[in-house]
């Protein structure tokens, strides 16, 4: 797959237009980078066109390359001569990386690939559980749970066959294997003749050819067959790797290094420091963990089998197994007769507070974000956890989620069931197209915290489950498995163990409710009821998903304060506000706002939930833009598919399920003016005639093109999301804030003279009328409707 970052560089220069764009395009579609980009100079040094004038200087000279690693630099010349042009000069290196010999497989040893596998599998298992029958009746929680772990695993090694022969994929066709061997033959040969060697001579040709077309087809059929499975499209290109993609070098004290083991440190040392609390938070973990709830009273429901065989159902096929190697198969092929001796192995476990030491440990994998890829703190450490222990997790985790969720306010839009990332993009976007249009002034703050989830001190976390009243035995379990917490960074290799003395583990079922319910704690202190922004009779001083946060006000004063006092409120707890990526947006003056005795920066525009937060009268086009520019990197990201000989049902398919999705995000906040409409039918139609190799030359009708295709309509699909959508909000009945902006008039100011800009349920009016919200809450009325709105 292409990536973006695979394609330009982080050093540009000037402003794109739209044949900047059709080169990154271009760049996508053949795989190239444009060298450009990748080198950081003084605008002086860029400029490679200059106007008859001298005025205007613009860089409109390019080189690419599908090589960018052998570019040392690349600069301007200048000529001794008129011209209005500077040539440019690459300078390349001639060494060529040498590529690794080690071979990676995606293969688990655990792994059960044939259903008489499967059936052993569950034969051994079940003559291996008769025995743990009288085993646990007196016995530890270690001692059993060791037990349990040697059943699964003997029953898997012994179930499993082994063959010698590795199963090789025929890849060469026989034409191809022919060929090959006449070449051989023709090599072999020491006498040849002029005819043999002109044979010679096209053989190399032809051969290469002819194992390039194979190997091409291969990997499209590989694909066709996920695709016509229901799978995805990177598993596919996952099982076609034949290496493994790994960190190339990482930084420490400005120098970076490409020494295996040294990298492997560096990842240690760096998350060993970041998991490591200061003395304060240390000592109070202690002295919570010994003395609190040491004494608790059982008096909560059991496990029982009928709850673990619905937790097992729920566990993903394929995902990578933990310390202990047992894969989420191996659970689910004999989930029905692991579900006796784990509901006593669970049971015991909530009846004593105690937990297998397997269960506090974890191997940390990395995964990237963005930015440098050479600086640790762009990855997301990822825990491997015992598969027993997330089922366990994913049980208690249900449990306590009900206790917990009747604390959280509607704020809170994160990790919650009927809650999405739209709820708080459409509340955002009312608000300020009410203050716009009402001439208010409006001040954001879009808060970041520096690795939330990887900071919050483990008692913060004890006190908020008490707080918000969950029972004291799921608590002591909990704080048992954090006790001791170890883990230990794996990269193409594993490093030392360190302790994790704060955090959650990002990949466990409970960490996600921990750290909402931690953040709610927070929050809860604060002295925030008259701050913010007063709509119907309540203030909304701001909105969160999850650690993602924004803080509205009328004045830079009540922001600022309000900034404050969250991070004061936030250190108590172990987040910190990260200075560099916290920033304020405003209609207004920008007036200071500080922390820390340093400036917060004023931004145009943000990326919120991943939509483009703009106070801009014309944010809905920069939006669409956005987003059809996203949609065309995804299109090449697929490439492989969407512009091979596939069949155009795996391209539809392609294209209804990955494409359209990333086009019309957000779309249901979205104003549908005949500007927006022609930018998504354009790039929809763009993309149809590149799947089919069809140019605008051809002069095809596009009713034509769609006839063959078959893809979803675009507009349609996001004009029906945004009628289902205000649908949805003029239903709801839980008095979250997106329903209450949406009946709110705004706050009191003036309007422009003159025409006023289109609101968001400007088009819902014209077909349903000024009464819309109360003809919505009738189903049948309003879902008769829709079709006169697409």
């Amino acid at each position: 797959m292409v990536e973006l970052k695979e394609a330009i560089g982080n050093d540009g220069h000037g402003d794109r237009n739209d044949r900047g764009q059709r080169l990154i395009n271009y760049a996508f579609e053949n795989k190239l980078s444009i060298i450009n980009t990748y080198f950081k100079k003084k605008s002086s040094r860029r400029w490679t066109w200059r106007s008859p004038s001298g005025i205007y200087k613009n860089e409109i000279d390019y080189i690419l390359s599908n090589q960018p690693k052998l570019f040392l630099n690349i600069e301007t010349l200048n000529l001794n001569f008129s011209t209005d042009h500077r040539m440019l000069r690459a300078t390349i290196t001639p060494k060529v990386a040498k590529k690794s010999r080690v071979t990676f497989t995606n293969k688990q040893n655990n792994t059960l690939k044939t259903t008489e596998e499967i059936e052993a599998y569950k034969k051994n298992l079940r003559h291996q559980i008769s025995n743990l029958a009288k085993y646990q009746m007196e016995t530890s929680v270690q001692d059993f749970y060791n037990k349990l772990l040697h059943i699964i695993n003997v029953s898997l090694q012994q179930a499993r066959q082994v063959k010698n022969t590795s199963i090789r994929h025929k890849i060469l066709s026989e034409r191809t294997i022919a060929l090959l061997n006449r070449r051989q033959i023709l090599q072999k040969s020491k006498d040849k003749t002029i005819s043999e060697k002109n044979e010679l001579r096209a053989l190399y040709k032809l051969t290469s050819k002819y194992i390039k077309n194979d190997y091409k087809n291969y990997r499209n059929q590989k694909i066709q067959t996920y695709l016509t499975q229901g799978k995805s499209f990177k598993k596919a290109i996952k099982e076609l790797r034949t290496n493994k993609t790994w960190i190339e070098g990482l930084s420490q004290s400005g120098q970076t290094t490409h020494n295996r083991r040294e990298i492997i440190l560096i990842a240690t040392e760096f998350f060993k420091n970041l998991y490591s609390a200061n003395t304060q938070q240390t000592n109070n973990n202690k002295q919570e963990a010994y003395n609190i709830y040491e004494n608790v009273e059982n008096n909560m429901n059991y496990i029982d089998e009928l709850e673990i065989i619905h937790a097992v159902n729920k566990l993903k096929l394929e995902k990578s197994p933990g310390p202990d190697f047992i894969t989420n198969e191996a659970i689910k092929y004999g989930c029905e007769i692991l579900a006796s001796p784990l509901s006593a192995l669970f049971n015991l476990i909530l009846k004593t507070a105690n937990t297998p030491t397997q269960w506090s440990e974890s191997i940390i994998i990395l995964l990237y974000k963005k930015g440098n890829p050479n600086d640790i703190s762009n990855y997301r450490p990822i825990s491997l956890l015992p598969t027993i222990y997330k089922l366990f997790s994913s049980i208690i985790n249900r449990r306590i989620s009900e206790t917990l969720e009747k604390r959280q306010p509607i704020e809170q839009a994160g990790f919650r069931k009927g809650y999405s990332t739209i709820d708080h993009i459409y509340t955002l976007e009312l608000i300020i197209e009410k203050y716009q249009e009402n001439r208010r002034p409006l001040y954001l703050a879009f808060i970041d915290y520096q690795k939330a989830f990887d900071t919050i001190s483990h008692t913060s976390i004890w006190e908020a489950l008490s707080e918000q009243g969950v029972e004291k035995e799921y608590i002591q379990v909990i704080k048992n498995i954090y006790k001791n917490s170890v883990s230990k960074v794996k990269l193409e290799s594993t490093g030392p163990d360190f302790n994790i003395n704060r955090g959650v583990r990002q990949g466990d079922p409970l960490s996600p409710k921990l750290f909402i319910a931690v953040l709610e704690s927070i929050i809860n202190k604060l002295d925030w009821n008259k701050y913010g922004l007063y709509i119907k009779g309540e203030y909304l001083s701001h909105l969160r998903f999850a650690d993602d946060l924004v803080l509205l006000s009328e004045t830079s004063e009540n922001l600022e304060r309000m900034i404050q006092s969250l991070h004061e409120a936030s250190i108590q707890v172990g987040l910190k506000i990260n200075l560099t990526k916290t920033n304020t947006m405003t209609n207004s003056y920008k007036r200071t706002i500080s922390l820390e005795h340093k400036p917060l920066q004023y931004v145009e525009q943000y990326i919120y939930l991943g939509k483009q937060i703009t106070l801009d009268s014309n944010s809905n086009e920069l939006e669409v833009e956005r987003r059809t520019r996203i949609t065309w990197n995804k299109f090449w990201c697929y490439k492989e598919v969407m512009k091979s000989n596939m069949p155009t049902d795996m391209k539809r398919k392609m294209m209804d399920t990955c494409i359209l999705p990333c086009l019309t995000y957000a779309c249901q906040t979205w104003k549908f003016t005949n500007n927006i409409k022609n930018k998504i039918i354009t790039c929809q139609r763009g993309m149809e005639r590149s799947m089919l190799n069809i140019r605008k030359t051809h002069r095809i009708r596009h009713t034509k093109i769609r006839n063959i295709t078959q893809t979803i309509d675009a507009l349609h699909h996001a004009q029906r999301l945004k009628f289902k959508w205000a649908g949805h909000v003029a239903r709801l009945k839980d008095k979250r804030w997106t329903s209450k902006v949406a009946t709110w008039d705004g706050p009191q100011g003036k309007r422009r003279v003159g025409r006023p800009c289109m609101r968001w349920e400007d088009d819902i009016k014209k077909i349903a009328g000024p009464d819309w919200i109360h003809i919505a809450k009738d189903r049948e009325k309003w879902k008769s409707l829709e079709e006169a709105f697409t």
